[in-house]
């Protein structure tokens, strides 16, 4: 939060300038949008986070029925719109069932990791996002070509602000706080983020609903 508070209050002082030309002010003013967007991210993430390490398991009332293709197909149109065509995505469609759960609270943490994967695959790179049966539930999974992450940050890439490169971090946006809501939206509906990765080779995310929790 102080880096782009610092940013906002150094444009503001410039502001403050009474000899600064029109369009100069308006260039300035400007500038402040990207700052100030980023600390709105920063905030909404750390207000979500909280109340979902706060508060207790969902009720069997706070539950619905989501259509996970439905959902998919939502969260891909986004990453499309986010990647603006550098990286191909394809969508495998393989199960119908639905979920008991939090319907916001899975669009946010579907929608990390697919945004995670546009953030650090390369241009031209492969998406796959995945929906499919398994032996005792349903999986969802998404696969990227990225530069992958070595062994040792595995088991930590989920703690708040925990950055495997954090110079390409800040190149590509992101608030830092995106695994660590999907750990805790995981945890709420009685499933675990799965990680497997290999450097330069790219990584697949993926988390597994028991029977118990489809519809």
């Amino acid at each position: 939060l102080r880096t782009p508070l610092t940013v906002i209050v150094g444009y503001i002082e410039t502001l403050m300038n009474e000899d600064l030309d029109r369009d100069t002010m308006l260039g300035l003013v400007g500038k402040l949008l990207s700052p100030t967007t980023r600390m709105r991210a920063l905030v909404d993430d750390l207000l979500l986070l909280t109340r979902l390490e706060s508060s207790p398991s969902p009720s069997h009332e706070e539950l619905s029925q989501v259509d996970m293709s439905v959902l998919i197909n939502s969260i891909v149109a986004d990453a499309r719109a986010l990647s603006a065509g550098r990286h191909d995505f394809r969508i495998n469609l393989k199960s119908q069932a639905q979920v008991r759960g939090i319907d916001s609270e899975l669009h946010s943490a579907c929608l990390n990791l697919v945004t995670n994967a546009v953030r650090y695959s390369p241009e031209g790179g492969d998406i796959s996002v995945s929906w499919e049966d398994t032996t005792d539930g349903a999986r969802f999974s998404v696969r990227d070509s990225g530069m992958g992450i070595a062994k040792e940050h595995l088991s930590r890439i989920t703690e708040r602000f925990y950055r495997v490169d954090l110079a390409q971090a800040r190149v590509r946006g992101g608030t830092g706080l995106g695994l660590a809501i999907v750990k805790h939206v995981l945890k709420r509906h009685n499933t675990e983020l799965e990680v497997e990765s290999e450097l330069t080779k790219g990584s697949t995310f993926s988390f597994e609903f028991p029977t118990s929790q489809l519809a």
